[in-house]
């Protein structure tokens, strides 16, 4: 994933409330923004839309919606601002069996592997791999 980020300008989906990501990844020469409706006001979010980027993370966000079609929509979100996704999940208990974890929290327990047809299939013509707990997706050309 580095090689991939190296000197790149990246879009995290869903980066939450702390800059944890772009402090990691300046280490590397990567430009961080973060993005994330929930956490972010919409004065940042809106800059950060208008930006360009050649990466999209998301990291650990999938697994804690629960709907398919609100997933799906996550990652063509994504596939609007960069060529290339990164994706991660916590695959929390690896059960496969989603649950309500507090009153406002949910947890898909799905491993990485169980996402790839959801991707593939709100990616079409995109080439999607799965290298360990890691997704790439880009587009092929």
């Amino acid at each position: 994933m580095i090689d991939v980020m190296t000197g790149k300008t990246v879009v995290d989906i869903g980066g939450g409330r702390f800059d944890t990501a772009a402090e990691a990844a300046r280490v590397y020469g990567a430009a961080v923004s973060i993005y994330d409706p929930f956490n972010r006001t919409p004065e940042h979010n809106a800059a950060v839309l208008a930006g360009s980027y050649d990466v999209a993370v998301i990291s650990n966000v999938l697994n804690v919606i629960d709907s398919e079609a609100a997933r799906g929509d996550v990652v063509r979100f994504a596939a609007t601002k960069a060529a290339a996704l990164l994706i991660t999940v916590y695959e929390g208990d690896g059960s496969g069996t989603g649950r309500q974890t507090a009153a406002d929290s949910w947890q898909e327990n799905r491993r990485t592997a169980d996402y790839m047809d959801e991707i593939a299939a709100a990616l079409p013509g995109w080439n999607v791999a799965r290298f360990g707990r890691l997704i790439q997706a880009t587009q092929k050309r």
